[in-house]
């Protein structure tokens, strides 16, 4: 149950009010009279004249009521006269143009910056004036015809338009208009000059990296193919040399030919790489459902090939699928299949593992192997183009392999990465989005 004593304070302090008003209007009364009559105030006082003394009493109480009432009148009009001008501070303080349109469409209200915008030195010069000061008239037709019934319709409207300043001369700007009621409106305006030549200056660098892409690309393809071709010579001379010249060559000699052989053979490879590295940052992806398993039983008669002998196991979770492009995740997926049979080649039994987490949502696939994994300190470099692990250094291959797996998962808007330890084998991890 709430406590009586601040219902029993308010009504005490309403009395005493009341009291002191009612002793300062008879003491008031008191003397007025007196003075009228000609007697002395402490005689007045002391013994009034009982006719008409409530009616004085009740007048002078109205009278002080109502200048109590005017007093706080003026009182509440100083504090929103204090406020009004701190919020005309702030609000020309603003770098953007603000002004309010009245139901004939005048500037009834504008800030200094929407003044400075368009040329003036003062809100003054076009307070009052229509807002068609500040447009040509290819816009002032468009405002009317399509912006105007458009805020009504609405109660908002934001776009771009051309302003026109004091000397005639133009310029961008983002404007917004909202409707007040009446056929009023506020409207914002700020000026996107800069903006707009940064945007101009970015199509510019864009194009032309864009042509110099294009002259990377015919560049890139005149020197792998002429690569392809000197490649080709050598190697053919190289085989010629073994083939017919086998007898007169000592064991040195043929080390030698069959160095160069291999040479070439790395050589053509890498070259074969870096083309389809380059071929996955311009192609077009295209999704489809597509059954993940059953691509990967696809890529691996093509490991057991290069090694028919080895003793291997694979353990593939059925069922798993995922949208993406097939041709470039076929490409990954080889890409990685590939590097878990490389680095597991030195094992008694070869084990990869594919399967899918329990984290359904995210699509987070991985391939598990129990090769010869890596220290996670460079895991960074895993898919750097070029780069290797001091202990795959007697391992074959390009430096390309992973780096492609990266460039393809990240066209797909998803992410790949790698953990392992020395001796335990490494997993890697996939994410392909829906």
């Amino acid at each position: 149950m709430r406590s009586l004593k601040p219902f029993k304070s308010d009504l005490g302090r309403t009395m005493g009010i009341g009291a002191t008003l009612m002793v300062v209007a008879y003491l008031l009364d008191s003397i007025i009279n007196a003075d009228l009559v000609g007697e002395s105030v402490f005689r007045q006082i002391l013994s009034p004249d009982v006719r008409g003394l409530a009616v004085r009493l009740a007048y002078l109480s109205v009278l002080l009521l109502f200048i109590a009432y005017v007093c706080d009148l003026m009182v509440r009009r100083k504090c929103l006269e204090k406020a009004l001008v701190k919020y005309q501070a702030a609000i020309d303080a603003s770098v953007d143009g603000i002004f309010i349109l009245n139901d004939r469409k005048e500037c009834c209200y504008l800030n200094e910056s929407h003044a400075r915008l368009h040329g003036y030195d003062s809100h003054t010069e076009v307070q009052g004036k229509p807002w068609r000061l500040f447009f040509d008239d290819d816009e002032i037709e468009r405002f009317e015809e399509e912006v105007f019934p458009a805020v009504f319709a609405k109660g908002e409207w934001r776009g771009e338009a051309e302003g026109r300043r004091k000397d005639g001369t133009t310029f961008p700007q983002e404007i917004s208009f909202t409707a007040i009621n009446r056929g009023s409106m506020v409207c914002i305006v700020r000026d996107i000059t800069e903006h707009k030549r940064f945007e101009q200056e970015l199509e510019r660098r864009a194009e032309e990296l864009s042509e110099a892409n294009r002259e990377l690309e015919a560049f890139g393809y005149s020197l792998t193919h002429d690569m392809r071709t000197y490649i080709t010579r050598i190697y053919s001379s190289a085989q010629i040399l073994h083939s017919e010249y086998q007898e007169s060559l000592d064991e040195q000699g043929r080390f030698l030919v069959r160095t160069v052989c291999d040479a070439n053979e790395e050589m053509e490879r890498l070259i074969t790489d870096m083309m389809v590295l380059s071929r996955i940052g311009r192609s077009e992806i295209c999704r489809k459902k597509v059954n993940l398993s059953e691509m990967v039983h696809g890529i691996l008669p093509l490991l057991k090939m290069t090694e028919p002998d080895r003793r291997a196991v694979f353990d593939i979770a059925p069922g798993l699928s995922a949208e993406c492009d097939p041709q470039l995740l076929k490409i990954a997926l080889e890409n990685l299949f590939w590097n878990s049979w490389k680095y597991t080649g030195g094992t008694e039994e070869t084990r990869i593992e594919f399967g899918q987490t329990d984290q359904v949502e995210n699509r987070l696939f991985y391939i598990r192997d129990n090769g010869i994994g890596f220290d996670m300190k460079d895991s960074d470099k895993l898919f750097e183009p070029f780069r290797r692990l001091e202990n795959a250094n007697g391992f074959s291959g390009t430096g390309i392999g992973l780096t492609t797996v990266r460039r393809i998962f990240q066209r797909h808007g998803g992410e790949v990465w790698g953990e392992g330890k020395p001796g335990k084998g490494a997993t890697f991890f996939f994410t392909v989005p829906e």
